[in-house]
């Protein structure tokens, strides 16, 4: 009595489905991690026409617009226009939380060491939204079954 041998076609189906298997499984994988190790950083920017006796800048955060405002720059952000022309300036405040809003106010020192506070402006961190949870439950279903399908395929085979 002869073994019946599987067609070399179902043979690399089931593999396929296997490896589509363990694919969607490690996009799931994927997203997890992004979603836990990325934060949205908040980005200030500020431009200045001219700096007579320009130190440089700090920054402040509060949780609102009535404060308390804390300073989050580790030191003075260094002044590098001059009388007759300005600069652009970039701080990234990464020690946020996602859905948190945050109020900022941008301090000038001068060489003399007086300072003048701006005006305060606020910025909400974007939460990672409804698509990453969807998602990886998808993934993990649609995972799942390719490879139970894909290995009961092979064990059956």
């Amino acid at each position: 009595m002869s073994e019946a041998v599987p067609a070399t076609g179902e043979r690399s189906s089931e593999k396929i489905l296997i490896i589509l298997g363990v694919l969607w499984l490690l996009m799931a994988a994927a997203i997890v991690v992004s979603q836990l190790s990325g934060n949205n950083p908040i980005k200030i920017e500020w431009q200045t026409a001219t700096e007579v006796n320009t130190a440089g800048f700090n920054i402040y955060r509060a949780p609102s617009e009535a404060g308390p405002f804390t300073r989050i720059n580790p030191e003075l952000i260094p002044g590098e226009g001059s009388t007759v022309s300005g600069a652009s300036y970039t701080f990234i405040d990464e020690n946020v939380e996602a859905g948190q809003t945050y109020c900022y106010r941008l301090e000038d020192v001068e060489l003399d060491n007086s300072t003048q506070q701006h005006e305060i402006f606020c910025d909400t961190v974007p939460a990672s939204g409804w698509w990453a949870p969807v998602t990886v439950a998808f993934s993990v279903i649609a995972g799942m079954l390719l490879l139970v399908k894909g290995l009961r395929a092979e064990k059956s085979g």
